[in-house]
């Protein structure tokens, strides 16, 4: 009997609260549910004697409870090969408690398309693209390659690490595996990949990928919308490629979705968990799509004031937050004249988020926009910073004393009278959040 030929419906099998009727034999045994989905294996020399004080019996009676679980199994004469057996047959179907501690608090089974999602829904959020499909691939199955933004040894390769990570805690058949990482001293990136229905899915980093993302196209993955590469990028990198990089990326913009599945909520909770305790925000790059030409930006405003620093907050329909590029350029310099030349003005912008400490802002589409405030109807153009960047950018600012930076970080500063807003911003902003204070005032 090959191993990927076995169909549970025709193995022997019982009822999982009949277990006591198992028989005296050694085998493989396979826990299903009423689809006939693999949830389990196991191996022994005696399956009823096994299945007395199963470990996994009281996890598997609350599942019971919504769900006919039952037992079936292969008997065996040879036990030498059992453990052989088994592991090939856990490799082959996946089955999600077998990946799962028989302490972790399971309430359910999450299916692989929900796990897909929610894993691509996280990745999606931390600027990931798709490079492309190849549905024909010389000894292997069909691949769809995504790439994740590095810039020289920064990127956010931490960040995904704890979601793919998180989706591998669930009791889910689909399972991400980080088969490389790169030595520490180049940055520590992981190269990561996960099967699911015969379409392997690969995720490595990319230096420079910002640089494609002005101009991208978007696509969907198994429903979740993605930016890609445009035929016309596609063609741009594979000129520069090498042969190695051809070959192994021989990959086809793609046109519909290779994984057609309808989206998940990706706000519903996970077994009372948040799937995205360990990844921080990134403001998603819809939150400014541009506005149609003769239209202006609806948003209300709200002044908080740090220090006597007075700091005005953007708010859209949404109820996300942005600051004026006015008002960074006027706390960091000191003045309301901003350079009247647009693109000299987005270069700085764009230069300033790039030399962050982080990579979450690289590649963020800055633009002049008209905006209009409902309560007064008061009307500006200027640029919108994600308030998350607007902090980020304070954080980083230099002021040409190293022992003055140090002095704040290590919260022994006291604050002078004469201190600029940039500083007592600065200094605020070691211990404080602006998102903190605007939910504070909201209550």
């Amino acid at each position: 009997m090959l191993l990927e030929d076995i169909k549970i419906s025709d193995l022997p099998s019982v009822y999982l609260l009949e277990k006591d009727s198992l028989p005296n034999c050694a085998g493989i045994y396979f826990v299903s549910n009423s689809k006939n989905e693999i949830i389990y294996i196991g191996r022994t020399i005696n399956l009823v004697e096994r299945w007395k004080n199963h470990h996994r019996f009281q996890q598997l009676k609350r599942f019971n409870k919504k769900d006919n679980i039952s037992i079936s199994w292969i008997s065996f004469n040879d036990t030498n090969n059992l453990s052989n057996v088994e592991s090939e047959l856990i490799d082959l179907y996946k089955p999600p408690l077998n990946w799962s501690k028989v302490v972790s608090p399971i309430r359910k089974i999450t299916p692989s398309e929900t796990a897909l999602q929610q894993s691509l829904q996280q990745l999606a959020k931390l600027n990931t693209m798709v490079f492309g499909f190849n549905s024909i691939v010389e000894k292997q199955i069909p691949t769809i390659y995504f790439f994740y933004p590095v810039y020289g040894k920064r990127g956010l390769s931490g960040s995904i690490r704890s979601a793919l990570k998180n989706i591998n805690k669930k009791a889910s058949m689909l399972k991400w595996k980080e088969y490389k990482t790169e030595p520490k001293s180049l940055g520590k990136f992981g190269y990561w990949e996960t099967i699911y229905n015969g379409i392997r899915i690969e995720l490595t980093p990319f230096q420079g990928l910002v640089h494609f993302m002005e101009g991208c196209a978007y696509k969907s993955v198994a429903g979740v919308e993605f930016m890609a590469f445009s035929q016309e990028q596609l063609e741009v990198f594979l000129e520069d490629a090498t042969e190695v990089e051809k070959n192994s990326l021989n990959a086809y913009v793609i046109e519909e979705d290779p994984i057609p599945l309808e989206v998940v909520d990706k706000y519903q909770p996970d077994e009372g968990k948040d799937i995205n305790r360990n990844v921080p925000e990134v403001e998603p790059w819809e939150e400014l799509e541009p506005m149609a030409e003769g239209e202006v930006r609806k948003m209300n405003r709200q002044f908080v004031y740090v220090d006597d620093v007075e700091i005005e907050v953007c708010i859209n329909a949404n109820g996300k937050y942005f600051v004026r590029y006015n008002v960074y350029w006027c706390i960091v310099y000191g003045n309301r004249n901003i350079n009247p030349n647009k693109k000299l003005t987005i270069e700085k912008i764009e230069y300033a988020a790039n030399s962050l400490p982080t990579i979450r802002w690289c590649g963020y589409r800055f633009r002049f926009e008209t905006i209009v405030f409902e309560e007064d109807d008061m009307e500006v153009e200027s640029i919108l910073l994600p308030l998350a960047m607007f902090e980020d950018l304070m954080k980083d600012i230099k002021f040409g004393n190293q022992k003055l930076i140090e002095e704040i970080k290590s919260g022994e500063y006291k604050s002078k009278p004469d201190d600029s807003a940039s500083i007592k911003l600065f200094v605020w902003l070691q211990r404080n959040s602006l998102q903190s204070l605007l939910q504070t005032k909201k209550h």
